[in-house]
């Protein structure tokens, strides 16, 4: 199977009042923390590449809970899922990312090696009020017109 680069998921993953970061090593958020994701695979469904992705890239398992948003290219998608940690201690992949851990919620929102994408999810999660998506003003404002976030 090859990646679906068209098609990604992000996880966000909670042990009580924690989340599951890992700083990455390339491109854009080189350097800096982000909750775990990637491509889909070709014939793989979402919930089934945010469990994988997770796994692959932290050692953890965690399982979905919901979906938390959606963030839209004009080409392309990126599925937010809310997710539930299992079992497992958090290890870097060493390629994708060269660190691994669970940090408070609090506290990685308060970073500033966190990525504005993390922090929004961090902050939506927060917020237990809302049921319905709706479109993250902010996010857009820091990425421009080609994205919307919807949380």
């Amino acid at each position: 199977m090859s990646d679906n680069y068209h098609f990604s998921v992000g996880c966000v993953v909670r042990k009580e009042h924690q989340v599951l970061l890992v700083r990455h090593t390339y491109g854009g958020a080189k350097g800096k923390l982000l909750i775990p994701g990637g491509f889909c695979m070709e014939n793989e469904l979402p919930e089934e590449a945010a469990v994988r992705e997770v796994l692959e890239e932290t050692s953890v398992t965690a399982k979905v809970r919901r979906m938390l948003g959606i963030r839209c290219h004009r080409k392309t998608w990126y599925l937010l899922f809310d997710m539930d940690y299992v079992s497992g201690t958090p290890t870097s992949d060493m390629q994708e990312n060269d660190e691994a851990l669970f940090c408070d919620i609090s506290d990685a929102l308060a970073r500033d090696d966190c990525t504005e994408m993390t922090k929004t999810a961090l902050r939506k999660l927060s917020d237990e009020t809302t049921g319905y998506l709706y479109p993250d003003a902010a996010y857009r404002k820091h990425k421009g017109d080609d994205y919307a976030l919807y949380i």
